[in-house]
């Protein structure tokens, strides 16, 4: 599945069906992903275990793809990176058992983190967060 990431405000990503729904440009390029286990896997290398950091938003219909949201906790940690550790997060998660099957090699996901970063931190202040689209894609 594609994992397409985008900030918005709550209400508007409700509405997000599928990539031509989303309200701006997307945060970063899209992520093969095996399942959204690639993006729990993230939330827990960032914010340790506990509580859910990426949960889903909305799930999918007839004719929308799932939305999940990205716990406030888990946007403030990635917009707070720096660069020094953006590099050693990636390796990390292509290394996560939660991605195998991950697609991207190292440095696909340095810029994909640093994206997110700065789209997060480029609206603190909006009322916007992170969501992911996840689009199942035929092969």
């Amino acid at each position: 599945m594609d994992a397409t990431f985008f900030t918005a405000q709550r209400p508007a990503a409700m509405s997000v069906s599928a990539w031509d729904d989303i309200p701006d440009e997307p945060a970063a390029e899209a992520l093969r992903i095996p399942d959204p286990g690639a993006l729990t896997a993230l939330g827990k290398l960032l914010c340790g275990e506990g509580k859910t950091l990426v949960a889903p938003l909305r799930d999918a219909t007839c004719r929308s793809f799932p939305v999940w949201s990205f716990d406030p906790a888990l946007s403030r940690r990635i917009a707070e990176l720096d660069d020094t550790e953006i590099d050693g997060l990636a390796e990390r998660w292509q290394r996560d058992p939660g991605c195998a099957g991950m697609e991207g090699d190292l440095y696909e996901l340095s810029t994909l983190l640093a994206d997110l970063r700065e789209a997060l931190r480029q609206r603190p202040d909006s009322g916007e967060e992170l969501f992911v689209l996840l689009e199942q894609k035929a092969l």
